[in-house]
């Protein structure tokens, strides 16, 4: 009963956002902006965003890999798309992340249930970690005569200090592949950039990409919070406040939340095709046994 009533208690936070926000901007222009847009474009930007999945995928069976859990990245596909369907649309406690940790738990019970947590919330903050930089790094360019933007650099260094040390003291075997962890964490976001590019360029805005790639980092640092279903209502009202404080069209920007917000749920919706024909006993790409030195996958 309760996780129904936490899924119930994040609709109803999910429509009073969206209420809020669509009562405060111009339907009409937004319905215009949607209709008048590169209907191509539109299609074209599921690329970059497809493309952040697979990226994201890869980054977390990087760091499973480094730590001896015998996942393939195929695997880590399957396993990262099913999640994205119950973190969307599944109400109460069977999220993403936890349905991947029980799944894993399921296929590697000797790496235990301590180590299989850090890896996925590791997996979680270097996300979080790449966001913030990325963010911070547009917001020293756009508010670069801002005091307190600048104090930006300086906090850099000591924050990742923290991460190294905090890595090494729970997670070591992260150290030797973080860089590459990093790189696929660069590209999971500038792929989601690139996608809302394709967004702004399909209804004819070709100026202010800076700021709305900042407001689109801001969004996401925003979603990682799980106030709303999937983000929805959450990346709009960042995007509607952020447009005022930076000076870009508002009807734009909340057209391009919305839109992304499309993307993201018609992706995750994918997922279900994987549910439906998913065995409980069974992982693809999980390795089952090692014969004569050659991997064999179940």
């Amino acid at each position: 009963m309760m996780k129904y009533l936490k899924w119930l208690l994040k609709f109803s936070i999910t429509v009073a956002l969206l209420g809020w926000v669509f009562s405060r901007i111009d339907l009409e222009s937004v319905s215009h902006a949607i209709d008048k847009a590169d209907k191509l474009l539109l299609v074209l930007a599921f690329v970059p965003y497809l493309a952040s999945r697979i990226t994201a995928a890869v980054r977390l069976t990087t760091i499973l890999q480094a730590h001896a859990v015998g996942l393939s990245h195929y695997g880590g596909l399957h396993l990262h798309w099913i999640s994205m369907f119950y973190g969307m649309f599944l109400p109460g406690g069977l999220g993403g992340d936890a349905y991947k940790l029980l799944r894993l738990k399921q296929h590697f019970p000797a790496q235990g249930t301590m180590l299989l947590t850090r890896i996925l919330l590791w997996d979680r903050i270097v996300g979080f970690v790449m966001l913030g930089l990325l963010a911070g790094i547009i917001g020293m360019t756009r508010f670069y005569d801002n005091m307190l933007i600048a104090t930006i650099p300086a906090l850099a260094l000591p924050a990742a200090g923290i991460l190294w040390w905090s890595a090494k003291k729970w997670l070591p075997r992260i150290i030797p592949v973080v860089g590459r962890v990093l790189l696929l964490s660069f590209g999971t976001q500038v792929f989601q950039i690139i996608c809302t590019g394709f967004l702004l360029y399909s209804m004819g805005e070709t100026s202010h990409w800076a700021d709305y790639a900042l407001l689109f980092l801001l969004s996401s640092i925003a979603t990682v919070f799980p106030l709303s279903i999937g983000g929805i209502g959450v990346r709009e009202l960042v995007y509607l406040r952020g447009s005022a404080l930076l000076g870009v069209s508002e009807p734009i920007a909340v057209t391009v939340s919305v839109l992304f917000d499309i993307i993201v749920t018609a992706t995750a919706i994918t997922g279900a095709a994987l549910v439906i024909g998913e065995r409980s006993d069974a992982l693809p790409g999980v390795r089952s046994a090692e014969r004569d030195g050659e991997v064999v996958l179940k």
